[in-house]
């Protein structure tokens, strides 16, 4: 169970926290490196869920040129099913400036498909075989603000 669980800001400090949350979660993780450049990345806009001093999961938004899209969203598999990845979004939404937010996420991926849908995402189409290792459709989900 999450005790003292809080939103925080990413920032260097927890940089190898969601490096070890990207090989947990993904199976084409990114590196510290690509992790350090989203902290210079002005449309990059990441909150980390962090327990006692420890990132456990996250959640990264880009907003560009007027549209917001969810990028990542993880959280470590033994936290899942506490409400972490909802808190996550929650948050992200506050610096939500736009009139929708748009999403990708694996076909199979149903507790996340359904957590979209209980935030009020809908599905908007599919994308053929477009994440690989393996290989799979994205479903496409849009939020109207």
């Amino acid at each position: 169970m999450v005790m003292l669980m809080e939103i925080k800001e990413f920032s260097t400090e927890y940089v190898s926290d969601v490096a070890e949350i990207e090989k947990s979660c993904f199976s084409n993780p990114w590196s510290k490196t690509v992790l350090e450049g989203e902290l210079k990345n002005d449309c990059s806009h990441i909150y980390v869920a962090v327990e006692q001093g420890k990132a456990v999961g996250y959640a990264m938004l880009y907003i560009v040129c007027g549209e917001a899209d969810i990028i990542r969203v993880a959280v470590l598999p033994e936290y899942r099913r506490q409400g972490i990845a909802e808190k996550l979004l929650l948050k992200s939404f506050e610096v939500n400036e736009t009139d929708a937010i748009f999403l990708d996420v694996r076909e199979s991926n149903l507790p996340a498909i359904n957590l979209y849908k209980l935030l009020g995402f809908v599905d908007t189409g599919i994308r053929k075989d477009y994440y690989s290792n393996p290989t799979e459709n994205a479903v496409l989900m849009k939020k109207e603000f």
